[in-house]
């Protein structure tokens, strides 16, 4: 592979390339059709050193030649005729697009793999704003279908748990940080803390997701000693923004958990943030030592401040996912068992689609409810491993 040198200022925001970036070792930075979506991740890119590999770049470098003379000819100003582009880019094929809980398992795989290989001279940290960009477009499109396929998977898998969690927790947590009205810039580094938090323990929290067994008096160092190392690692790893590593080293710190809000620092108030989420999702998450929790009493246990009642980050954690979120089991007024689709008016008014009639037999077709109908009420949660029927995912996320 012959590497030739690329220039950042080619680079372009939702603008894909037909062949792959790469840095001075030949690592891939940014794969042929990619996008990048974000100008932290431009920012990030024009940084580096970048090369393309010269079979692969050789004919748009032509095109962009031919572009570059023709602007010069026509006498354009150095400013356009830096802005010049192939007159006949290469197109790259538009893939069809994966159904949503596909796209959603594959950012869990490509995190997983970004996570497990923090370490200083990799191409961790595209990688990771990538999955962060493309998690954030999913959500900002479809927040309830996304909420439904990751608390539902949560509940009845451990598969790469500490990617799945990361994911579940970031799209909770930048929610409920919008309604707080926080500034972009900390819901960037909320999120970016949201995926990497556990990175000092991927394979050990994996691992603990899917035994019996008790951590043993070393895995329990491990596991107290996470924040601060994965902080650590982050910054060693090239990972320069301070505000994303202090969130993580105290993303378990309740030390000031009695304070304002308000008057704590920004990383604090990230942190407190991200530590209620954190409880939240994993309450609601198998393992295979215990079963999930149901949303109502994860609610109660991570929504609730010293006072007993909603604090001001539980009343927006409340607003971001309902008390009966999408993926989770209720049993109606009518006696109806079925699954929540989507957020409603209020948190404890969702729609549900009904699954199993009152004598408990499964519904030859799942009927949609709205709660705020009296007759369809909830009357409470139901477990998950207190439902027999597979939902049919697809059909039941077209009814909303």
């Amino acid at each position: 592979m012959k590497l030739v040198p690329f220039s950042p200022q080619y680079l372009r925001l939702e603008e894909p390339l037909p062949f792959g970036v790469r840095d001075a070792d030949g690592r891939l930075l940014l794969g042929a059709g990619q996008t990048i979506a974000t100008q932290e991740q431009l920012a990030e890119l024009r940084a580096q050193r970048l090369f393309a590999e010269e079979s692969e770049s050789a004919e748009w470098q032509r095109r962009l030649a031919a572009a570059v003379d023709a602007a010069l000819r026509q006498g354009a100003t150095l400013k356009d005729v830096a802005a010049a582009r192939p007159e006949q880019p290469a197109r790259v094929a538009a893939q069809p697009e994966l159904p949503l809980p596909e796209q959603w398992d594959e950012l869990v795989v490509q995190l997983d793999a970004a996570l497990r290989d923090v370490r200083p001279g990799s191409d961790w940290l595209p990688r990771l704003l990538g999955v962060h960009a493309r998690a954030r477009r999913l959500g900002e499109r479809r927040f309830d279908a996304s909420l439904y396929h990751l608390i539902y998977t949560a509940a009845h898998s451990t598969d790469k748990y500490s990617s799945h969690h990361a994911l579940l927790t970031l799209l909770i947590a930048e929610q409920a940080a919008r309604l707080l009205e926080w500034p972009a810039e900390r819901v960037d580094a909320l999120g970016r803390a949201a995926l990497t938090m556990n990175v000092a323990m991927v394979r050990l929290q994996d691992m603990l997701a899917q035994t019996d067994h008790k951590p043993t008096p070393e895995m329990r160092v491990q596991i107290d000693g996470h924040a601060e190392a994965g902080a650590r690692q982050l910054a060693e790893a090239g990972l320069k923004d301070a505000l994303t590593c202090a969130v993580v080293r105290l993303h378990h710190d309740a030390s000031e958990a009695r304070h304002a809000l308000a008057e704590l620092a920004p990383e604090r108030q990230l942190a407190r943030l991200l530590r209620r989420v954190d409880i939240f999702c994993a309450k609601m998450s198998r393992r295979r030592a215990r079963e999930p929790m149901s949303p109502v009493q994860a609610a109660r246990e991570a929504c609730l401040g010293a006072g007993g009642v909603p604090d001001e980050i539980g009343g927006a954690l409340l607003k971001a996912v309902g008390l009966y979120p999408p993926g989770s089991f209720v049993e109606l007024a009518s006696g109806e068992v079925g699954i929540v689709v989507a957020r409603g008016r209020r948190a404890n008014l969702p729609y549900v689609a009904s699954l199993v009639s009152p004598s408990g037999t499964p519904l030859g077709e799942p009927a949609l409810r709205d709660t705020i109908e009296q007759r369809f009420a909830v009357r409470s949660a139901v477990p998950p491993d207190k439902v027999k029927v597979r939902p049919p995912h697809e059909r039941l996320l077209a009814m909303r």
